[in-house]
């Protein structure tokens, strides 16, 4: 494995992940990559989905006490309609005025399947104490989700909980990323628009890698997005989970990620506003009686938290860009920043 800090540091703000599993960002830290080689299920329609998704819930509860990450998405409240009553589930909860609370809406579904509820406070203390631990372990700055789901999967394993059950991937698999899968993008452009942090803006040394997206051009020169997600994005983002639950010492489980589209997304449905149509047509016909609600992203209030964060920054970094950033842009640079200056040392 080659040494290669500049190229790392570029993968990282654009991808949230090292992109080339030979190269590092320091001989004496380690990376872990994720992978999931298990062979996956083809689904054709939402009785097929519902079909797999209780026989893989059957397979979590055999290897002891499970319990379910549930928030106000359809997902994790898919999954709550399967688990045996009584059983425990989380809800986390950012303790941030700007922050989304889905704690009402997780409540709800957990009544109306006979679940217990638990919820997780998170706040931004619970950031600066668990995130160098998660990178440690990762060899690589991490996503701003990890120290939510570690701080979960910690409480789960105090509460003698063997398997987190978690909703991820649904979005990959079944049309979930409609605002990627929204249009025809050219390499550049989808280069741009995928890229969680301009390296051209930040760093002193931007290198814009491409090397994830190439093996998913078609001949016109467009971008195949669901190909590309559910090759590279797919391990990216199970590896977010796996690293939290790996440090917490407990089972990460996800119903979906064993399964695959195994016919070709309807591209039209997904620009016509049916983002994620077979996983929508089980949820109603699993609770006829609750409206689909609208998609809500993890709620993680960066914005909030780090809105004075200006450094100090690691000599590879422009200072002057940190303020006209997002919170989660600011995010992915305060990790940066933390990993260099205390990890890796340099």
């Amino acid at each position: 494995m080659r040494t290669d800090q500049n190229f790392c540091i570029n993968s990282y703000l654009m991808y949230r992940a090292i992109v080339d599993e030979g190269r590092r960002f320091s001989d004496s830290v380690e990376p872990w990559f994720y992978h999931n080689d298990a062979k996956r299920t083809p689904i054709c329609s939402s009785e097929e989905l519902e079909k797999h998704l209780r026989s893989e819930i059957n397979k979590a509860l055999q290897n002891g006490p499970a319990a379910l990450m549930l928030s106000s998405g359809i997902d994790s409240a898919i999954l709550a309609a399967m688990l045996p009553k009584g059983t425990q589930t989380y809800t986390l909860h950012c303790q941030a005025d700007s922050s989304i609370d889905e704690t009402a809406a997780a409540k709800h579904y957990a009544e109306i399947n006979g679940l217990k509820n638990k919820v997780i406070d998170i706040f931004w203390s619970d950031y600066e104490e668990y995130a160098l631990p998660l990178m440690k372990q990762k060899g690589c700055p991490i996503h701003s989700l990890e120290v939510q789901v570690y701080k979960a999967a910690l409480q789960a394993k105090k509460d003698g909980i063997k398997t987190l059950i978690f909703g991820e991937t649904a979005d990959i698999i079944y049309g979930g990323h409609s605002s990627l899968l929204s249009r025809d993008w050219n390499l550049g452009q989808f280069t741009e628009r995928f890229s969680f942090v301009d390296v051209k803006k930040v760093l002193k040394h931007p290198d814009v890698i491409q090397t994830p997206i190439l093996p998913h051009i078609r001949p016109d020169g467009t971008v195949d997005v669901f190909g590309f997600l559910n090759d590279f994005e797919y391990d990216v983002s199970l590896g977010f989970y796996n690293n939290a639950c790996r440090l917490a010492d407990i089972s990460f489980f996800s119903p979906y990620a064993s399964s695959v589209l195994g016919i070709p997304l309807d591209i039209e449905r997904i620009r016509n506003g049916e983002s994620k149509y077979i996983i929508k047509e089980l949820f109603k016909r699993i609770y006829p009686d609750i409206s689909v609600p609208d998609k809500t992203p993890l709620p993680r209030p960066m914005t909030e938290w780090l809105k004075d964060w200006t450094g100090p920054l690691h000599r590879e970094l422009i200072p002057d860009s940190i303020p006209e950033m997002t919170g989660d842009q600011k995010w992915y640079v305060y990790a940066l920043n933390r990993f260099l200056t205390e990890i890796v040392g340099e």
